[in-house]
C-alpha cells in the first residue's frame, strides 16, 4: 500500500507538469508549410515549397571559438549548445504541439523514469535499443555507465562531477567517490549507479526524489554519452588528464547531428544523423557554426544571406527593432553587482549589510536599463523562470512573488544615504574609495559603469568616490575568483556578473547564493538559508506541494534581497533576427526549448 501510495503521488505530481506528454517521443507540429501549392486559375505562378524531406543547412555562428566539448569539463555556453547538437540528453525539451510551449520528453530514455521502491529512493530508466554513434557502434546501457562513472572519475576530478553527483538528485555514494582522490576508500560497486541490463539503468538516491527531478538532474550536458574507445585514447598514462572533445578527431558524435569538421578558430560543420532515434523531427540537412568576433560583422553576414539568426547588439537595437524579422527572448540571466563582502580593506565594509543596502537603494535601475536597451530588475529570480509547468505561468508574474519586491525598482536616494551614513559610523570611516570590475568588450557594463562612477557620489557625498577598471572577461572572472581559489580575500571589491539560472526550477538556480555551491562568486554564507534551499530542493513535501516549493523559493528571494547579497540591476532582452526562409517550431521564444532552430525547416529558393 505504501509503495502504491507513493508511486501515485508521484505520478501525479509528473502528470501535472507534463500534461500532454505521452511516454512516446512526441511529434511536434511543424509551422503551416504545405508541401504544395495550389494557384489561382488562370495563374502559373507558385510558391515556394517546403520538402517532406530533410533540406538546406542552417547558418550560425558563436562569438567566441570554443575550447573542449567534452560533457565533463565544458565551461562555455558555446561547448554547451555543440555538446547538446552532437550527444543525446536522457530526457530533453521539445515544442509542443500548438508551438506555444515546450514538453519534457525522453530522447535517449524510452520512457519516463520507473520508480522501484515505496520511498522514492531507487529508479530504472530504460534507453532506446536503436542508438548509434556516428561510426556504426550500437549504444546500450554500458555507454552511459561508463561516461557516468568517468565524469565522477576521483583522478581525473573534472569540473562537472559535483553537478552530475548531486544536483536535482543525490546519487548515493556519488560525491564521495569523486572526491575520494586516490585513496580508494569507495568503489564504484559502492555509488549509487547500476546496470540492470543491456538498456536498463538502476539509480539510487540518498533522498526520496520524484520523476521530475530524475529527469530535470539527467537533462545537463554532463550526463550525456561519451565514447569509450576514443575517451580511453584520449586519457593520460597516469589517468589524471583527458583531451577527449578537444579536436574532431577526438570525439564521436550520436545526437541530432554528427560533427564533421571542426576548424580551430573558424567554423564547426554539423551534418544531420539518420541514426538519431528521431530522426525524423529533424528537418534541416546540417548546421553550420561560424566563428565571428565581431557583431557588427555578424550582422553584415546576416543581411548578405550568409547567416540565418543573428543576435543584435545593444549599437544596432534601436534600428531594427520594428524590423519583422525581430524575435525576442527573455534575458538568461541578471546583470548585477557582485559584491566581495569578505574584502577586509576598508574596514570590511563590504561585508557590512548596511552599505550593500545603500548600494541596492541608491541605483536607478530605470535610466540604467533606458541606456543599455534593457529591463530594470531589483530581484534576483530572472523573468524567464517558469513558476507554474502547468500553466506556464512565470515566477515573477506570480504576484506573490513581487509583494517583497521593493517599490519604485529599488530606487530610494534618501533610504540608500541613511544606510550609507549608517555603515560608514559603523567602520569607523570618513572616506571611501571602491572599484568597479567590468569587462571591456561589453559596451553595457562600460556604460552603465560610467553612470553609477558619476551619479553615486551625487547620492553618497564627498566621501565617495567610485573608480572604474576595464579588464578583459578573463581577468575579470580571475579575480572574482581570487577569494575562493587563490585564498586571496581582496581579490576584487565590487564586479558585474549574472547567473544563467535554472528556467524551470528557480528554487535551483537560487543555489548560487547557498553555501554549499562550490562555484560561487561572494562569499555568502548564511545557515537560514540553507535549510530553506535544503528543504525546497531535497524535502518531498516540497516535491510534492508545488506551491510550498514557491513559498520557500520566495523566502529564499527575500533574503537576498534583504542582505543584499548581490545588486540586481537590469536584465537584457535578446533581439535576434531571423531569416524570412526560417520556419521555425514554435511561435515565439519557449523558456526553457529556445526557437528551435534544429527543427526548423528551410523554405527552398524559388
Amino acid at each position: 500500500m505504501k509503495r502504491l501510495l507513493a508511486l501515485t503521488l508521484a505520478l501525479v505530481m509528473v502528470s501535472g507538469c507534463l500534461a500532454g506528454c505521452s511516454e512516446k517521443d512526441p511529434q511536434p507540429a511543424n509551422p503551416e508549410n504545405p508541401s504544395a501549392n495550389t494557384t489561382e486559375p488562370g495563374t502559373t505562378e507558385t510558391q515556394p515549397t517546403v520538402s517532406n524531406e530533410p533540406y538546406g543547412v542552417f547558418n550560425n555562428y558563436f562569438l567566441a571559438d570554443v575550447d573542449t566539448i567534452n560533457p565533463h569539463t565544458w565551461s562555455s555556453s558555446n561547448s554547451d549548445s555543440l555538446i547538446a547538437q552532437t550527444s543525446m540528453y536522457l530526457y530533453s525539451y521539445v515544442p509542443n504541439e500548438t508551438g506555444d510551449g515546450f514538453i519534457f520528453a525522453p530522447e535517449f530514455a524510452e520512457s519516463e523514469p520507473q520508480q522501484m521502491d515505496s520511498e522514492g529512493k531507487v529508479w530504472n530508466i530504460k534507453v532506446v535499443e536503436n542508438a548509434k554513434w556516428q561510426n556504426g557502434d550500437p549504444i546500450n546501457i554500458d555507454d552511459l555507465i561508463y561516461s557516468f562513472q568517468m565524469c565522477l572519475d576521483p583522478l581525473l576530478v573534472n569540473s562537472r562531477a559535483s553537478q552530475m553527483a548531486s544536483d536535482y538528485i543525490t546519487i548515493v555514494n556519488a560525491k564521495e567517490y569523486s572526491l575520494q582522490g586516490n585513496a580508494g576508500t569507495v568503489a564504484w560497486e559502492d555509488v549509487g549507479i547500476k546496470k540492470v541490463d543491456d538498456y536498463t539503468m538502476e539509480i539510487t538516491c540518498t533522498d526520496p526524489v520524484t520523476a521530475l527531478d530524475v529527469k530535470s538532474h539527467f537533462n545537463y550536458s554532463w550526463n550525456v554519452l561519451v565514447h569509450k574507445p576514443t575517451y580511453e585514447a584520449c586519457m593520460s598514462a597516469d589517468r589524471t588528464t583527458n583531451t577527449y572533445g578537444s579536436t574532431s578527431d577526438k570525439y564521436m558524435s550520436c545526437g541530432r547531428f554528427i560533427l564533421k569538421e571542426w576548424v580551430q578558430g573558424a567554423q564547426f560543420t554539423l551534418e544531420r544523423n539518420p541514426d538519431y532515434p528521431h530522426a525524423e523531427d529533424i528537418k534541416i540537412e546540417g548546421m553550420v557554426y561560424k566563428i565571428i568576433s565581431d557583431r557588427n560583422t555578424a550582422l553584415e553576414l546576416f543581411l548578405n544571406g550568409e547567416l540565418d539568426a543573428v543576435s543584435l547588439g545593444a549599437e544596432s537595437i534601436e534600428q531594427y527593432i520594428d524590423d519583422p524579422r525581430v524575435m525576442t527572448s527573455p534575458s538568461s540571466s541578471i546583470s548585477s553587482f557582485c559584491v566581495n563582502m569578505g574584502n577586509t580593506n576598508n574596514n570590511g565594509i563590504l561585508g557590512n549589510s548596511d552599505f550593500r543596502r545603500a548600494l541596492y537603494y541608491a541605483i536607478d535601475r530605470e535610466a540604467i536599463a533606458k541606456m543599455v536597451n534593457g529591463v530594470p530588475a531589483n530581484w534576483n529570480v530572472p523573468t524567464k523562470c517558469i513558476g507554474d509547468l502547468t500553466t506556464g505561468v512565470t515566477f515573477r508574474e506570480m504576484p506573490e512573488s513581487n509583494e517583497y519586491i521593493p517599490e519604485n525598482l529599488g530606487y530610494d536616494p534618501a533610504k540608500a544615504k541613511e544606510y550609507y551614513d549608517k555603515a560608514m559610523a559603523a567602520t569607523g570611516l570618513t572616506q571611501l574609495k571602491l572599484t568597479l570590475v567590468y569587462s571591456e568588450s561589453s559596451a553595457n557594463y562600460k556604460a552603465a559603469s560610467e553612470y553609477l562612477h558619476k551619479t553615486l557620489p551625487e547620492i553618497f557625498g564627498d566621501s565617495f568616490t567610485l573608480e572604474l577598471s576595464a579588464v578583459t572577461a578573463n581577468v575579470a572572472t580571475e579575480m572574482i575568483q581570487g577569494w575562493r581559489k587563490d585564498g586571496n580575500p581582496n581579490s576584487f571589491e565590487l564586479s558585474w556578473r549574472g547567473w544563467n539560472t535554472s528556467t524551470t526550477a528557480p528554487w535551483n538556480g537560487l543555489k548560487v547564493y547557498s553555501g554549499t555551491y562550490t562555484n560561487k562568486n561572494e562569499p555568502y554564507f548564511n545557515d537560514e538559508y540553507d535549510e530553506l534551499w535544503n528543504k525546497a530542493n531535497l524535502s518531498l513535501e516540497a516535491k510534492l506541494d508545488n506551491n510550498y516549493r514557491l513559498e520557500l523559493t520566495r523566502e529564499m528571494e527575500k533574503i537576498t534581497i534583504e542582505d543584499a547579497v548581490t545588486i540586481p540591476i537590469y536584465e537584457s532582452p535578446g533581439y535576434t533576427l531571423i531569416a524570412d526562409r526560417v520556419n521555425l517550431p514554435v511561435k515565439a521564444y519557449v523558456p526553457a526549448y529556445g526557437f528551435g532552430y534544429t527543427m526548423c525547416t528551410l523554405t527552398p529558393e524559388a
